[in-house]
């Protein structure tokens, strides 16, 4: 039963709303967490692992790293408009946060890097689904928090004694409930899943960001934050992991992950634009999710081009970069067939063809003929003088047909902006004063961290940032009451 007023009402159920709701009810906080979903978890279903520079797990494996550095990296990859005392706070508290997150149940099962970055990543045993329904979730429960479900929050009332009035709505029933919070948590995740609130930053393609996530951060937060006063702060960040499957009919997170997706976004291969030419030297771009996304999103339409003879020797033989310890082995056995099923699902995404000029015609790349054969030039002279690409991800287009054309979009899994706040995540106004008992945390919260794009070379900093700026909140309010 829902009561009439609490210290904390937290808004949204992810990763960072549990990180919250865990660290409100030790610290005996009449705590209530509302989610509109039917289900918990969110977009922190899916996250791989957290940062940290410090943790036991580093100690033991002798991979602790110098902070200073980190926080040096980070300023400089934002070209230092990232918050640094926020960035500093973070990082010094990231091991803490790890040692937490095993106190409550979650598991990590190893520590990693990313490409050439950092090794940052621990990584969940189970991803972030696990850590969640298995540890943040079911303590907080056993601790007596009240979670409502299928409920969201219409609308925020300060009071003059600086209280909220809370509005809860059934999305089922449409029935509505005020309760008082002394304090509330926006925890809703960003917008990547509002179009409009996308179109409105400095995306150069919006059209082209395909969210991979739970489909359900709207900018919910933000909308709620914004009608306080609190100021709208968008840098255009969109954490970009690089090419997505391009195919409305299916959900993107199903296309993720797959023999075929990772072997035109993981592996260096030809990919053109909509001209049919190349825009990136492939394999400095696969290296970091960043910058495979940012420059394909400069592109208005981005093709992975490969033939038959590629087709089979990734699924046969081999591939050309190593994705180990992620995958077992460096070849695709099923790759082959996901392709005949694709095409006999009819995919938007793959376009097949006898020959290249029938290819070229299909997806309207006008120049691709050309440049598939000035490509396999460079192939075998083993020198990309275009780009500069290892002569080792040279595979040339060519021998017999088909010839295959796989549409890529640019797969995001959350936004970086929207709200500003300060080293307690409180949220800001528009004169950078915060606002009383209003806080963010998050994907609604995280413009602190970042400039226009991710810092993949440090791995695992958003979903890290979702358990520091969860606690660091409610340790914030804690210290008031």
């Amino acid at each position: 039963m829902t009561q009439e007023k609490y210290d904390v009402v937290i808004v949204g159920a992810g990763l960072a709303g549990f990180a919250a709701a865990d660290e409100a009810v030790d610290n005996n906080l009449q705590t209530l967490l509302v989610e509109k979903g039917k289900t918990t978890g969110g977009t922190g279903n899916y996250v791989e692992g957290v940062f940290a520079a410090d943790s036991e797990l580093q100690k033991k494996d002798n991979a602790v790293l110098n902070k200073e550095d980190l926080l040096k990296e980070e300023l400089t990859y934002s070209h230092y408009k990232a918050d640094g005392k926020m960035w500093q706070k973070y990082i010094d508290n990231a091991g803490k946060n790890v040692s937490w997150l095993e106190d409550h149940g979650a598991v990590i099962g190893m520590v990693a890097n990313l490409g050439s970055g950092a090794r940052t990543w621990h990584l969940f045993k189970g991803k972030g689904h696990d850590a969640i329904h298995n540890g943040l979730e079911p303590y907080a429960k056993n601790k007596g928090i009240t979670i409502l479900t299928l409920t969201r929050v219409t609308d925020l009332k300060q009071n003059a004694d600086s209280t909220y009035d809370v509005t809860l709505t059934n999305v089922v029933e449409k029935t509505t409930q005020v309760v008082t919070a002394k304090n509330v948590v926006l925890a809703t995740g960003g917008y990547l899943n509002d179009q409009k609130l996308l179109e409105s930053t400095p995306h150069q393609n919006p059209d082209n960001i395909i969210p991979v996530n739970s489909g359900k951060n709207t900018g919910d937060g933000l909308r709620l934050a914004w009608k306080l006063g609190a100021k709208k702060y968008f840098t255009g960040m969109a954490m970009m992991f690089g090419g997505q499957l391009k195919d409305k009919t299916v959900p993107s997170f199903k296309l993720w992950g797959t023999a075929i997706w990772s072997s035109v976004c993981d592996q260096p291969q030809m990919w053109v634009n909509e001209l049919g030419e190349r825009f990136v030297d492939e394999s400095a771009a696969v290296v970091n999710w960043a910058n495979e996304g940012n420059s394909m999103n400069r592109q208005d339409r981005v093709f992975c081009i490969f033939s038959q003879k590629i087709l089979d020797d990734f699924t046969d033989k081999s591939y050309p970069r190593s994705m180990k310890p992620f995958v077992p082995e460096d070849r695709y056995p099923t790759l082959r067939d996901d392709i005949a099923k694709a095409e006999k699902e009819g995919r938007q995404y793959l376009h097949k063809a006898a020959t290249l000029e029938e290819l070229a015609q299909e997806i309207a790349t006008p120049n691709l003929v050309a440049y598939v054969k000035h490509y396999n030039e460079m192939a075998a002279n083993g020198e990309d003088t275009d780009f500069h690409k290892p002569a080792k991800y040279l595979l040339p287009v060519d021998g017999k047909g088909p010839f295959y054309a796989i549409e890529l979009g640019v797969g995001a899994y959350t936004t970086g902006d929207g709200l500003r706040v300060n080293i307690n995540n409180e949220v800001l106004d528009t004169k950078g004063r915060p606002i009383a008992g209003l806080y963010a945390i998050g994907g609604d919260g995280s413009a602190v961290l970042y400039g226009d794009t991710y810092g993949v070379n440090v791995p695992g900093t958003h979903a890290g940032y979702c358990i520091f700026s969860g606690r660091n909140a409610i340790k914030a309010i804690a210290a008031k009451e």
